[in-house]
């Protein structure tokens, strides 16, 4: 017979690791954000550097950051709800 539903501890184990993942991308978009603000750099390419290059950069890692949370409310989500139904 397949198994149908999921296993609460894989599914824990999956929250965790893209919590880490979160956390991981976060820690680097600050450090690059720091240094991409203060970094010594003059001309139109700093200028379009800082002003549009990064920022975007940064929008789309944040967009990351959304996206995996939302998989990660899922996950949890799911995790839970089969918790439930097998009580």
């Amino acid at each position: 017979m397949a198994m149908i539903g999921n296993d609460p501890q894989d599914m824990a184990e999956l929250v965790s690791k893209l919590a880490q993942a979160i956390d991981q991308i976060t820690s680097a978009m600050s450090t690059l954000d720091g240094k991409a603000q203060s970094v010594r750099w003059e001309g139109p390419d700093a200028s379009r550097f800082k002003g549009t290059t990064w920022p975007t950069s940064k929008k789309q890692l944040n967009n990351v950051i959304n996206d995996l949370n939302q998989v990660k409310s899922v996950v949890n989500k799911q995790k839970q709800q089969q918790i439930e139904a097998s009580r």
